[in-house]
């Protein structure tokens, strides 16, 4: 089947999963219709970055201040929303908002390869607004809040610190500067928290906004080929996606059920939710993670450092376990286990070119996790 007709199939079931569990959720009618307009846009936009129409005409149709385009439609939406919704602090996240979706823009816009102290200064100063923006709406840190924010700031300045000159020349600051300030938003929910439908919200629309924009900005950048972001997939990739998830089933289950991080479901969701789950996992975890880490991440490392392929593997694996670090209880195996996955999810993506198998092994073993193993 053709990419474009996967990506129909994948949207139209992505709308009807939407419409399924807000009507469960008693969403009145209005909301709804106003959830799946704009869900509809945005996972339409999120699932059309896979068709190589976008990564060859976007770039051309930008420039002379066009790159802000997109941008500003995803910050007029949440406008609209937040005018519809009447959230508290709602002047404060159009602020929010705007900084979220134009700083990240502004960067990539003047990325450079080579590095400039400006570059480095300007770079890790807008990290600040992802890692401690969410003071602004009321929250408080505790002393581990600011210990994953020193880590997570320490990721870039290690960067500069411990790269060599010639891989200084390669660093293109202001392209990863753009890419973590992305992840840290959501990771340290430094994002306004406007869901969907406003009733029981079910999504988050700055989460699915920040999908969409990380995807443009990579387009932008020229990186959208490296992530090999395509649905049509061969028997060879079918066959890495089963080989691959077996050997870390193998490994990651018993080692989980030994160690008592994860216990057998005393009794199993229903049908619906099942199939839910699945959707939820794919579309909002599995895939916005594996072309982040994998993808763009993953690259950026083998690019810029250029060591052997299982070291720059090894590293990226050990960052997407750090990555899970605010997973609490029990942050040290979860770091140990979500770098055991994040290796065998490299492994796929590196054997066959493709995100998408990277991001099915990681779908069925949180699927399988989620249903059997949430207890």
């Amino acid at each position: 089947m053709k990419n474009s007709r996967i990506v129909f199939v994948l949207w139209l079931a992505a709308l009807v999963v939407l419409q399924a569990a807000a009507l469960q959720a008693g969403a009145p009618v209005g909301e709804l219709l106003i959830a799946t307009a704009v869900v509809g846009l945005m996972m339409l936009l999120y699932l059309l970055f896979s068709e190589r129409i976008m990564r060859e005409s976007l770039p051309k149709i930008t420039g002379n201040g066009g790159e802000f385009g997109l941008p500003g439609l995803l910050w007029f939406i949440f406008l609209v929303l937040t005018l519809l919704a009447a959230p508290p602090n709602g002047v404060m996240g159009l602020v929010v908002a705007g900084a979220i979706l134009w700083v990240p823009t502004g960067l990539i816009v003047r990325q450079q390869a080579a590095l400039s102290p400006v570059q480095a200064v300007a770079g890790l100063t807008v990290l600040l607004i992802p890692l401690f923006g969410g003071v602004l709406f009321g929250g408080s840190l505790t002393s581990t809040d600011v210990a994953l924010r020193l880590g997570a700031f320490a990721l870039p300045a290690l960067l500069l610190a411990l790269t060599t000159r010639a891989q200084k020349s390669r660093l293109e600051f202001y392209f990863i500067s753009a890419v973590l300030f992305i992840w840290y938003t959501v990771e340290f929910g430094a994002a306004p928290g406007l869901r969907l439908p406003f009733t029981g919200g079910l999504i988050s629309y700055m989460q699915l906004a920040l999908i969409v924009l990380f995807l443009y900005l990579v387009t932008l950048a020229g990186r959208l080929p490296d992530l090999g972001y395509t649905f049509e997939l061969n028997r060879k990739d079918w066959r890495e996606v089963l080989i691959n998830f077996a050997l870390l089933a193998v490994i990651v289950l018993p080692l989980g059920l030994l160690t008592g991080f994860v216990r057998p479901s005393a009794a199993l969701p229903s049908i619906a939710e099942i199939a839910g789950r699945g959707a939820a996992i794919f579309f909002f975890v599995a895939l916005p993670e594996e072309l982040l880490f994998r993808g763009v991440i993953h690259r950026y490392l083998e690019r810029v450092l250029r060591w052997t392929p299982l070291a720059t593997l090894s590293l990226s694996s050990i960052i997407f376990g750090a990555a899970h670090l605010d997973n609490p209880p029990n942050v040290g195996y979860y770091f140990i286990l979500a770098s055991i996955a994040g290796f065998f999810y490299g492994r796929t993506y590196l054997r066959t070119g493709k995100i998408v198998p990277a991001a099915l092994v990681h779908l069925l073993i949180d699927w399988v996790w989620s249903v059997l193993f949430a207890g």
